[in-house]
C-alpha cells in the first residue's frame, strides 16, 4: 500500500503480540476517501495465524438497536455453546427481539460479548476488523468500545474505523470518550500521490492536467483514483479541457452524496452556487443567490453539518470533493444558469470565466468578451490569462481565430513557466491555423519553446529564418534576430552568434532608440566573446546608455569583460535600484528575469574583484529569481558563480553539489555554453585540492568547448593560464609551453591585463620548469605579471602570483623577500577565505623559518575583533551593539566583515573559527 506503512506496522505489532496472549484496540479514523476499508483489508492478510474476520456498519441499519451486535454473534456463532447459560441466554434474547430483559444492564451485554470473543480467541487468536463503526447502532457500538478497553490481556486484535467527521466536538467517539487508542489516517505525501494518480490514470497524464487533479485530490487516495478515471484520452493529453470542477468517478460520488442528502431539499440547491463560484467574496455569493432565487438563510444547514464553513470571509467546502459531487449532481441546465448570473454579479477576470462556463456553442460576442477578460489577467496571472485565452478559444467560430487565442494562450503559459502546456497548445494552434502570418508567429513561439528544451541550436535556425521572411519589418526581424544571438551563445556557436547579431544591428543602427541598443549591445557581446575586445569597446562607446533593463545588464556585461568594473556596477545598480514587485519590475524598469542576470552579472564582476561576500549574496539572490521564474540560463550562471566560489574556498561537497545542479540544467536546455564553465569550476578545485590530473582533465574539457565554439575571452571561462600551471604540475612540460605560446600570442593582441598578467606568471613558471631560464629572466617575468595585474583589479590572480613569485625567491635562497610575497599573498587568500591557497601560503612560510604566519583572523581590526569575540560567543547583534555602545546597523557592517575576512557565512561558522584560532582566549591582533 502506497503511503501506509506506518499504519500497517503499528497494527502488525499488535498482531504480534497475540502470539503472547495480548491483544489491543486501535480507532482507525479518516476523511472519507482515506482508505480506510483499503487499510483493513490489507491488514487482514498480515498474519494468517490469526482469526481474521471483516464486519462493517451500513447507514440503513443504524436505527436497528443491536444490528451491528448480531454481524458479531453470527461470525462467532459456532463458539456460542462455550458460553455460561446466562450470557448465551442473554446475547440470545438480544437478537432475537433487539430489547434487553428486565434487569440486563450495559455492563451485562458488554461482557457477554466480550465472552464470546474470549471463546473464540481460546482456540486461536483473533483479529476483528470492524469497517465504518461511526454507522453502527449506538447499543452494539457501546458494548463493542466495551470489549476493546477489556482485551490487553486477551489474544484479541479489535481495529474499528470511523470518518473523521465521526469524532467532531461533543461526539462520543472521540478517544478521550472512548478510551480506545486512535490511529488518525492522513493524505499521501506528494511523491505517493502522484505515483497513484499516474497508476490510476487510463491513459497518460501530462505534467500539467496531473497537477489539476492532485490539487484537487489533496493526497486523499480515492480521490486520486476516481478523477482520472473519467478522463478521455484528449483530456489526459491536455488537448481537451478538463471540467471545472472536475467531474467526480462514480466511487466518489457515491461516498460523498449520503452527506449532501442529509441536507433539505431547499440546501441542496442551494450548494450549487458556491460549488459554481469556488472561492468568491461571501457579499457577491450571496448576491447571487438572491438573483437565483434562494432564501438568505438557505445554506445555513450546510454550515451545520460542516459541509461548507466560512474563511476568511468567503464560504467554501470544507472538502473540496464535496464541491465536485455538488456540482455534478446539479442537471446540466441549471449549472449554466448559475453561471451567468455569476457573471453577472462578478467583475474581472472571474466574471470571464463564469461567462465561458454559461456558454457552450460557438458565440463570437462572447469569445471576445472572455478575450478581454483574459487581457486582463494576463499581467498579473499569466496562468489565469492563459486559461481564458483557451476558453476563448473554445468559443470562436473560425479556425483562424481560435488558434490566434491559443497562440495567446501559450504566451501566457510560457510567461509563467509552464513549458509542457505550451507545447501543447502551440500544437492545436498549428493544426488550426490557416493564415500564413499567424504560422509563422506560431513557428517563432515553437523556436523559443524549443530553445527553452534544451535544441538553442534549432531555436536560433528558425528564429533567424522566420526574421529572413518578414521583409518590410525591420523591427520585428532585428528581434527576432536578437533572440536568435541568444539561443547560439547559450548553444556555445559564437559563430552563428555573430552572424545574426550582425544582421540585427544593420537593420537598426540608423533608427536609433532602444531596439539599435540591444543590437549594438548584442554584437558587443558576442564580438567580446571572441576576443575581438576593441571593436566591442568602440559598439558600446558609441551608443549611449539607455534605460531599458536588457540592454543595461548586457552592456554591464561586456564592460566587466574589458575590465571596466566600476562602470559595470553603475549600470548593474540602476537595474537593481529597488526590489521588485511579485508580477512587474522594479522603478528602474527590471523585472524579475531581468533582475535575475543583474544580480548574476554583478556575482561575476565581485568575484573577479575579490568580494567573495557580497558575489556569493548577489548569485543566491540570482538563483533564487531565476527558479521563481524558471530562467534556465540565469539559473546555471548563478549555481556556477557558486561553485567557483565554494571551488576557489576549497567546499569540495558544496562545490559538487552545486556543480551536479548546474550541469543538470545545462544538459536539459543544452547550454554548452555553461557546460565549458562547469569544466573550469572543476579544474579549480582540483587544482586547489593539488590534484593535478584532474585538473588537466577539467580544463582541457573546457578548452575544448570554448575552441569549438570560437570563444577567446579569457573572463567567460579562464581555461588556458590555469591549464599550463596544471601541466606543469604535473610535469607535462611541452604541452604546457606549447598551450603557453599560444595562449600567449591571442592575449598580447587583445587580452585584459590579468590575463595578461597570468600569462606573465606561466612564462615565470615554465622558465624555471625547463632549467634554461637566468633567474634574471624568471625574475622579470615575475616582475611584469606584477606590473600587469597592478592595472588591474584581479585580487585572486594576483595572490596566486605573489605565491608563486614567493616560492620560487624561496627555492632560490632569497628568504626575506619570500616572505614578504607570501606574507602578502596570505593576507588576500585570508580575506578570501580561499583556504587552500591559503594553505600552501603558510606552508611555504613555514619552508622559509617563520613561526609568524598570520592567521586569517589576525586581519581583523580591534572593533572587528571585539564584536566577532561577542557573536562568537552567542551573543545577538541587538545584545553585542548594546555591550559596545554602538548601533545594530553598525554591528552588521562589522559583522560582514568579519563574515569576509574570516570565509565564514554563518554565527556557527564563526564560532568554531574563533576557537579554532583563538583557543577561547580572544583575537590578537597585529
Amino acid at each position: 500500500m502506497l503511503g501506509r506503512i506506518a499504519e500497517a506496522s503499528a497494527v502488525a505489532r499488535l498482531l504480534r503480540d497475540t502470539a503472547s496472549g495480548r491483544g489491543g484496540a486501535l480507532f482507525v479514523v479518516g476523511e472519507p476517501g482515506l482508505g480506510r476499508t483499503t487499510l483493513l483489508r490489507r491488514i487482514l492478510t498480515l498474519d494468517d495465524t490469526v482469526r481474521a474476520v471483516y464486519l462493517a456498519g451500513a447507514a440503513a441499519e443504524s436505527g436497528l438497536r443491536y444490528a451491528g451486535l448480531h454481524q458479531v454473534v453470527q461470525a462467532y456463532r459456532y463458539d456460542l455453546p462455550r458460553l455460561p447459560t446466562p450470557q448465551r441466554d442473554l446475547l440470545g434474547h438480544l437478537l432475537a427481539t433487539g430489547q434487553q430483559r428486565p434487569g440486563d444492564t450495559g455492563l451485562a451485554v458488554g461482557a457477554a460479548v466480550l465472552g464470546l470473543l474470549g471463546a473464540a480467541a481460546a482456540r486461536r487468536p483473533l483479529l476483528l476488523a470492524i469497517d465504518d463503526a461511526h454507522l453502527l447502532d449506538t447499543p452494539s457500538r457501546e458494548a463493542l468500545l466495551f470489549v476493546a478497553r477489556r482485551i490487553a490481556e486477551e489474544p484479541i486484535v479489535l481495529l474499528l474505523t470511523a470518518e473523521h467527521r465521526g469524532f467532531a466536538a461533543g461526539s462520543a467517539l472521540r478517544p478521550a470518550v472512548t478510551g480506545v487508542p486512535e490511529l488518525r489516517l492522513g493524505p499521501l505525501d506528494p511523491a505517493e500521490a502522484r505515483t497513484l494518480l499516474q497508476r490510476s490514470a487510463p491513459h497518460p497524464l501530462r505534467r500539467f492536467v496531473a497537477d489539476r487533479l492532485l490539487a484537487v485530490a489533496e493526497g486523499n487516495p480515492l480521490a486520486l483514483t476516481e478523477l482520472p478515471a473519467v478522463l478521455t484520452p484528449g483530456q489526459c493529453s491536455g488537448h481537451l479541457p478538463l471540467d471545472d470542477p472536475l467531474a467526480p468517478g462514480e466511487r466518489l460520488r457515491d461516498t460523498h452524496l449520503p452527506t449532501l442528502a442529509r441536507l433539505p431539499d431547499p440546501t441542496r440547491a442551494a450548494l450549487l452556487v458556491p460549488a459554481a463560484a469556488g472561492d468568491v467574496p461571501g457579499g457577491d455569493l450571496q448576491r447571487a443567490l438572491e438573483l437565483l432565487g434562494h432564501a438568505p438563510d438557505a445554506l445555513l444547514p450546510a454550515e451545520e453539518e460542516g459541509v461548507v464553513e466560512l474563511r476568511r470571509g468567503r464560504l467554501v467546502f470544507a472538502d473540496r470533493r464535496l464541491r465536485l459531487v455538488a456540482y455534478h449532481d446539479a442537471p446540466t441546465s441549471r449549472r449554466r444558469a448559475v453561471h451567468q448570473v455569476l457573471a453577472q454579479v462578478l467583475r474581472g477576470p472571474v466574471a470571464g470565466r463564469h461567462l465561458a462556463a454559461a456558454h457552450t456553442c460557438p458565440s463570437p460576442d462572447v469569445a471576445r468578451a472572455v478575450e478581454a477578460a483574459a487581457r486582463a489577467a494576463e499581467e498579473t496571472d499569466p496562468d489565469a490569462g492563459a486559461e481564458l485565452y483557451e476558453r476563448a478559444a473554445g468559443l470562436a467560430d473560425d479556425h483562424d481565430e481560435a488558434a490566434r487565442l491559443l497562440y495567446l494562450a501559450a504566451v501566457c503559459r510560457q510567461r509563467a513557466g509552464a513549458a509542457e502546456h505550451v507545447q501543447m497548445l502551440l500544437g492545436k494552434a498549428m493544426a488550426l491555423a490557416r493564415a500564413p502570418g499567424l504560422r509563422r508567429e506560431l513557428a517563432v513561439l515553437q523556436a523559443r519553446r524549443r530553445g527553452a528544451g534544451g535544441h538553442p541550436r534549432t531555436a536560433h535556425r528558425v528564429l533567424r529564418d522566420a526574421a529572413g521572411r518578414l521583409t518590410g519589418e525591420p523591427d520585428r526581424a532585428a528581434r527576432l534576430l536578437l533572440e536568435a544571438v541568444d539561443s547560439a551563445v547559450h548553444a556555445a556557436d559564437s559563430r552563428a552568434a555573430l552572424g545574426s547579431a550582425w544582421q540585427a544591428y544593420r537593420l537598426t543602427r540608423l533608427c536609433g532608440g532602444d531596439l539599435a541598443e540591444a543590437a549594438a549591445v548584442h554584437l558587443a557581446q558576442v564580438l567580446a566573446l571572441r576576443g575581438e575586445r576593441g571593436q566591442a569597446r568602440e559598439l558600446l562607446l558609441g551608443q549611449t546608455a539607455g534605460e531599458a533593463a536588457r540592454a543595461l545588464v548586457g552592456r554591464a556585461e561586456v564592460l566587466g569583460w574589458l575590465e571596466e568594473y566600476e562602470a559595470a556596477c553603475v549600470l548593474l545598480d540602476r537595474v537593481l535600484g529597488d526590489p521588485p514587485a511579485p508580477h512587474g519590475g522594479t522603478e528602474s524598469g527590471a523585472n524579475p528575469s531581468q533582475r535575475a542576470a543583474a544580480l548574476g552579472c554583478r556575482a561575476w564582476i565581485r568575484l573577479w574583484t575579490g568580494d567573495w561576500h557580497g558575489a556569493r549574496a548577489d548569485a543566491t539572490e540570482a538563483v533564487g529569481w531565476a527558479e521563481q521564474r524558471q530562467e534556465t540560463a540565469s539559473l546555471a550562471q548563478g549555481l556556477v558563480a557558486l561553485a567557483r566560489l565554494e571551488a576557489a574556498q576549497g567546499r569540495v561537497a558544496e562545490c559538487g553539489a552545486i556543480l551536479a545542479r548546474a550541469a543538470g540544467v545545462a544538459r536539459a536546455h543544452g547550454l554548452e555554453l555553461v557546460m565549458g564553465q562547469i569544466a573550469v569550476a572543476e579544474g579549480l578545485l582540483a587544482l586547489g585540492a593539488g590534484k593535478y590530473e584532474e585538473a588537466v582533465a577539467g580544463y582541457e574539457r573546457a578548452g575544448a568547448l570554448a575552441r569549438g565554439a570560437g570563444i577567446e575571452d579569457p573572463s567567460v571561462a579562464p581555461w588556458a593560464a590555469n591549464l599550463v600551471e596544471a601541466y606543469l604540475r604535473s610535469g607535462r612540460i611541452g604541452e604546457a609551453e606549447r598551450e603557453h605560446g599560444r595562449f600567449d600570442a591571442e592575449m598580447r593582441r587583445s587580452g585584459p591585463s590579468w590575463a595578461l598578467a597570468v600569462s606573465a606568471r606561466c612564462r615565470a613558471l615554465l622558465l624555471e620548469a625547463e632549467g634554461h631560464g637566468t633567474p634574471g629572466a624568471v625574475e622579470a617575468a615575475f616582475h611584469e605579471a606584477l606590473e600587469w595585474h597592478a592595472r588591474g583589479a584581479v585580487v585572486f590572480e594576483r595572490a596566486r602570483t605573489l605565491l608563486c613569485h614567493g616560492q620560487w625567491l624561496r627555492r632560490t635562497g632569497r628568504t626575506p623577500e619570500a616572505r614578504d610575497a607570501l606574507e602578502e599573498a596570505l593576507s588576500v587568500f585570508s580575506v578570501l577565505g580561499a583556504v587552500p591557497w591559503e594553505e600552501a601560503v603558510r606552508s611555504e612560510l613555514r619552508a622559509t623559518g617563520s613561526r609568524t604566519g598570520r592567521t586569517s583572523c589576525t586581519r581583523l581590526t580591534e572593533q572587528e575583533g571585539r564584536i566577532a569575540a561577542l557573536v562568537a560567543g552567542g551573543a545577538t547583534n541587538k545584545e553585542t551593539a548594546a555591550a559596545l555602545f554602538l548601533s545594530p546597523k553598525t554591528v552588521e557592517f562589522h559583522l560582514g566583515n568579519v563574515y569576509r575576512k574570516l570565509g565564514v557565512r554563518s554565527r556557527s561558522e564563526l564560532a568554531r573559527t574563533f576557537d579554532a584560532v583563538s583557543g577561547g582566549q580572544g583575537l590578537s591582533r597585529t
